[in-house]
C-alpha cells in the first residue's frame, strides 16, 4: 500500500514536470494547459525562428539556438496538427482579432527572421509540403549582402583565440568552452550598446587589435532578391518588413528609425510588387524597445508589428503594434 502511495506520487510529480516542460517548449500543446490558456483569452501562439538548419558541433550555444533543424521543425508541424491546431497567417491572425472573431480551435503561425538562405532552402519546402503559411520578416541588408552580421564574426574570433583584449583594455579568457560562453554574452551586450550609425567603425574600434572581414558570414548565409520575390508569389508565404540594417532601435532617434523602416519596405515593395503590411522590430526584446517605439509605430500604417518575446495572443488585449511571440526553440 505504502509503495503504491509512493509511485502515485512520483508519477504525479513527474506529469506536472512534464506538463511544465510542454507548456515551455509546446505551448498549449497539453490538452489540461490549454483549456485553462482558452479560458484567459489566450487563442494561439505565434512562433519566432531565424534559421532552419543543422547544428553544428563545437559552435557556441547563443548562436546554436538561432536554429532548429528541418527534422524538428516537421516534428513541431506534426504535433500541432495532431493537437488538433490551425494554421494561420499573419492576415488570419489580424482579421480574428480585429473582428474579435471566437475560435473553435486554437491556432499556431509561423514567422522568420532576418532572410537566411536557410528558410528558403530548408524551411520552405517543409512548409510547402505541410500546406503551412509563414512569415520571413525582412531586412533588406542581409538580401544586399551588406549585414555585418556582428554575432557570427565574434563567434569566430572566439573559437580562434585564447583569450580576447579589446581597444579599451578589457581582457576576456576564451579557453574553456564556458568562458568562450562568457565572453560572447560580454561582447554581445558591449555590441548593443554601440551608436547604430556608425556601427562598423565602432567595431573596428573595439576589436582594433584583430583583423576582421565584417561582411564575411553574410556572403553565404543569405537569401537573394530573386529568392525574396519567388517566395513572394508563394500563396503560404507573406514577406514583412525587418528594417534595412537590423538596428537597435532604441539607440536611434525616431527620424532614424522611420528612415530604417522605410528604406527596407520602399526596397522590398520595389521587387515583389505588393505592399508590405506587417513588420517586425530587429531584436525585439524589452531591451531594445519600448513604449516610445511602439508608440510611433502607431502612427504607421502596418496592420501588426510583432516584438520576441511575450507568450500568447490574447484576444481580448492584443495590441498590434506589440504583438508576442514565442521563440522556438528545441
Amino acid at each position: 500500500m505504502i509503495i503504491k502511495k509512493l509511485q502515485s506520487k512520483t508519477y504525479h510529480i513527474y506529469d506536472n514536470i512534464k506538463d511544465i516542460i510542454l507548456q515551455r517548449n509546446f505551448p498549449m500543446l497539453n490538452p489540461y494547459l490549454r483549456k485553462k490558456e482558452i479560458k484567459k483569452g489566450n487563442i494561439g501562439v505565434v512562433f519566432m525562428l531565424h534559421r532552419v538548419s543543422e547544428y553544428e558541433k563545437g559552435r557556441l550555444i547563443s548562436n546554436e539556438d538561432l536554429k532548429i533543424s528541418p527534422s524538428f521543425l516537421q516534428k513541431i508541424i506534426r504535433k500541432y496538427k495532431k493537437a488538433g491546431f490551425d494554421f494561420l497567417s499573419l492576415n488570419d491572425i489580424y482579421d480574428i482579432i480585429n473582428q474579435k472573431r471566437e475560435l473553435s480551435r486554437p491556432f499556431v503561425s509561423f514567422t522568420l527572421d532576418d532572410g537566411y538562405l536557410d528558410n528558403y532552402t530548408n524551411a520552405y519546402p517543409i512548409f510547402k509540403k505541410n500546406n503551412v503559411p509563414f512569415c520571413i520578416f525582412t531586412t533588406t541588408d542581409f538580401i544586399d549582402k551588406k549585414a555585418i552580421l556582428w554575432w557570427y564574426s565574434i563567434e569566430n574570433l572566439i573559437l580562434q583565440e585564447d583569450s580576447i583584449q579589446l581597444s579599451d583594455g578589457s581582457k576576456y579568457s576564451c579557453k574553456t568552452y564556458q568562458e568562450e560562453w562568457d565572453t560572447f554574452r560580454y561582447l554581445r551586450e558591449k555590441i548593443l550598446k554601440l551608436s547604430q550609425k556608425k556601427l562598423v567603425e565602432n567595431l573596428e574600434q573595439m576589436f582594433s587589435n584583430y583583423e576582421i572581414d565584417w561582411l564575411y558570414p553574410i556572403q553565404s548565409l543569405s537569401m537573394s532578391w530573386n529568392q525574396v520575390e519567388e517566395l513572394s508569389k508563394e500563396p503560404l508565404c507573406i514577406i514583412g518588413g525587418h528594417t534595412m540594417t537590423h538596428p537597435v532601435f532604441n539607440r536611434l532617434s525616431i527620424n532614424d528609425i522611420h528612415d530604417e523602416i522605410y528604406g527596407g519596405i520602399n526596397k522590398i515593395e520595389t521587387v515583389i510588387h505588393k505592399n508590405i503590411e506587417h513588420f517586425a522590430y530587429p531584436y525585439g526584446s524589452a531591451n531594445e524597445v519600448g513604449q516610445r517605439e511602439f508608440d510611433y509605430l502607431r502612427t504607421l500604417d502596418f496592420k501588426s508589428v510583432y516584438i520576441s518575446h511575450g507568450g500568447l495572443i490574447n484576444l481580448n488585449n492584443a495590441d498590434f503594434m506589440c504583438m508576442p511571440r514565442y521563440m522556438l526553440k528545441k
